[in-house]
């Protein structure tokens, strides 16, 4: 296991096990949450029970008050009264019409309470008078909730005169630890974190082992090794199967292309080799006198500026299939007759139709008027033709015509036609096929800077149906 690797395993076993520690900090966390809103709860609901029956004795106090006006019967009452408060944890206020408190034991009496019991009877610290619903208190409405580490629940009494006293029953929330469902949080936690480190080890180790591998043939074919391959058979995870198999298929790409490359540079190398050899063949012969006379230095003259333009034309193709890389080349449109176009470009190929004894004719038919540029037409159907010219064995025929928005140039030769493994690979670059007996091999560029111009003129090139040989379309718009 390499060091990058180790170190991205690490990574993910850290980053698992922190997950499983949030969950369970989370899980503990909801657990005393929960556990404090059941004591809440359960205060409240005691509350609740305790309430009614609190405020009935305190009412019935109140009643007394009211109907004895003796001071010391009244002075009794009041202590009775302020015992069962502080005894019950109750406050007592009243809600004046216009919607200001009193607070103490003077609602009670229909006056001001007792300054000395005033005290006794606040409400509890966490409590506040708006925070209470003093219209639903005054419309017969129970409230209850929790302040701080007090429940509470307000019951309002019958009105005395214009004021309405309202009992507040309080009582602390009970502070339960955990007890038994912690310990169990505890264990169950101590468990999972342990399963949880042990499923980490096993899916970063399931993790970084196919990465590993595809990092070492990664390597490999950087120095130069395209063979090397990932097996995904024994890789669970899904997408990193699809990953290596991706990689598989660039790798194959790869040493496909290598090999593409090697036909390439031999085919080019036998191109250039042979107009070379003819070229200073007849120029050594010049020199050294060989060749003499007007018509032996005419025809070395033929042969000299046939296989330079041989040459040419190579070069051409190869800095054309340059520049459509680089798109480093730019269209010319203007109003043409496409017709014409194809025409004078079939005819230049003329002579060398003849030596092969192929018959090279354009089919009839009426002008086609478009709007594209000339030069890189011509060189589609040039190269077109060069490729019909080098597999026909007595015919080649070309049509134009005008399909919709497009120009279509068919191109048709009676050889042996397109094998059905070879036909989505026609216009590959770098692919050549067999040639017929006595024709040069092509270099299998010019099919492809067909593809590429027709893409860039906005068509497309296909290979057409089988009708006794090739049949080549290509579309482009005009």
């Amino acid at each position: 296991m390499t060091r990058t690797t180790r170190r991205l395993r690490t990574r993910l076993l850290v980053a698992l096990m922190a997950v499983a520690f949030g969950v369970l900090v989370v899980a503990a966390a909801g657990a005393a949450i929960l556990v404090r809103q059941t004591a809440a709860d359960s205060a409240i609901a005691d509350l609740r029970t305790r309430a009614p029956e609190v405020a009935d004795r305190v009412d019935a106090i109140g009643v007394e008050i009211r109907s004895r006006p003796n001071p010391m019967v009244t002075a009794r009452l009041q202590r009775s009264l302020v015992g069962l408060l502080g005894a019950t944890g109750t406050s007592l206020f009243g809600i004046n019409p216009d919607g200001s408190v009193t607070r103490g034991i003077g609602p009670l009496f229909g006056r001001a309470g007792a300054p000395d019991a005033a005290t006794l009877l606040d409400l509890p610290a966490d409590l506040r008078v708006r925070d209470l619903d003093l219209v639903g208190l005054l419309a017969g409405v129970t409230q209850a909730g929790v302040q701080g580490d007090r429940a509470y629940v307000a019951v309002a009494l019958e009105p005395v005169g214009e004021v309405t006293p309202v009992v507040v029953v309080s009582g602390a929330v009970e502070r339960r630890p955990l007890g038994r469902a912690g310990t169990y949080l505890l264990v169950t936690g101590g468990f999972a974190l342990v399963v949880a480190g042990l499923v980490s080890v096993s899916l970063a180790r399931r993790l970084t082992r196919p990465i590993g591998a595809l990092r070492t043939a990664a390597n490999a074919i950087a120095a130069g090794d395209l063979s090397a391959r990932v097996d995904p058979a024994g890789i669970a995870d899904d997408e990193l199967a699809d990953l290596t198999r991706s990689f598989n298929a660039m790798a194959d790409g790869l040493e496909t292309a290598r090999g593409l490359e090697r036909s390439f540079l031999l085919s080019v190398s036998h191109d250039l080799r042979t107009p070379l050899t003819s070229i200073r063949g007849y120029a050594e012969a010049i020199g050294d006198g060989t060749v003499t006379g007007p018509d032996g230095l005419t025809r070395a003259a033929e042969v000299i500026g046939s296989e330079a333009g041989r040459l040419e034309r190579l070069v051409a193709d190869l800095l054309d299939l340059a520049r459509l890389d680089a798109r480093g080349f730019t269209l010319t449109p203007r109003p043409v007759d496409a017709r014409d176009v194809v025409v004078r470009t079939v005819a230049g190929f003329e002579p060398t139709a003849r030596t092969f004894g192929i018959d090279l004719t354009v089919a009839a038919g009426p002008d086609v008027p478009a709007d594209l540029d000339p030069e890189r037409l011509a060189q589609i159907v040039a190269n077109l033709v060069e490729n019909a010219l080098r597999h026909a064995r007595s015919r080649v025929t070309i049509s134009v015509a005008r399909r919709d928005t497009a120009v279509e140039v068919r191109v048709a030769d009676d050889g042996p036609g397109i094998a059905p493994d070879e036909r989505d690979r026609v216009f590959e670059r770098l692919h050549t096929s067999r040639p017929a007996p006595g024709r040069p091999v092509g270099t299998g560029i010019g099919l492809a800077i067909v593809r590429e111009l027709a893409r860039t003129m906005g068509g497309a090139a296909e290979v057409g149906p089988d009708d006794g040989g090739a049949v080549l379309v290509v579309r482009v718009g005009g």
